[in-house]
């Protein structure tokens, strides 16, 4: 008799702790993609969002009044007072069915001389040998495309991605 109580009470304890787990499952499964979700949002380097855009609602606007600018490069032992000649466009997004085209283009107006201070700016740290290399043709358009939307987007606390492109000819000297 003694021994049917003692199965009892283990049995009811079992009972107990697979059911506290079960519950505890059940709370982790349902909380725990939400804390993922939370940390995804912290843990962005570029909280810039993106769209894709269609052809017909890009936008062409040329830095430097579509002149080709010179630009002197940093000096090196055997090239001392070497320039680069470049000419700097860029794709932007107009918005859906080009409804914010004025507002944009207004933007990038606006902020027309810190773009073509950074286009001057970056070819400052430049080298001659490393303008030629086309590898860092490639690497100039996608760091002028970060750094362009990045001034469009300083003051703005959604940040959207504006330029899309940058088309970039260098001619080092």
């Amino acid at each position: 008799m003694e021994r049917k109580g003692t199965y009892t009470i283990l049995l009811s304890i079992i009972a107990v702790l697979s059911l506290a787990l079960a519950v505890l499952v059940v709370f982790l499964f349902i909380s725990y993609p939400s804390r993922e979700k939370d940390n995804r949002l912290i843990q962005t380097d570029n909280p810039i969002t993106e769209r894709v855009v269609p052809d017909e609602e890009m936008g062409e606007f040329k830095l430097f009044d579509g002149q080709e600018k010179l630009f002197a490069l940093k000096d090196e032992p055997d090239r001392a007072d070497s320039i680069v000649l470049v000419s700097v466009s860029i794709k932007y997004d107009t918005g859906v069915k080009r409804r914010d085209e004025e507002k944009i283009v207004n933007l990038i107006t606006l902020y027309k001389s810190e773009l073509e201070q950074a286009v001057g700016d970056y070819f400052a740290n430049m080298t001659y040998t490393e303008a030629k290399d086309i590898e860092t043709r490639y690497k100039a358009r996608d760091d002028l495309l970060q750094i362009f939307n990045s001034i469009l987007n300083e003051n703005k606390e959604s940040k959207q991605k504006i330029v899309y492109r940058v088309t970039l000819n260098m001619l080092p000297q």
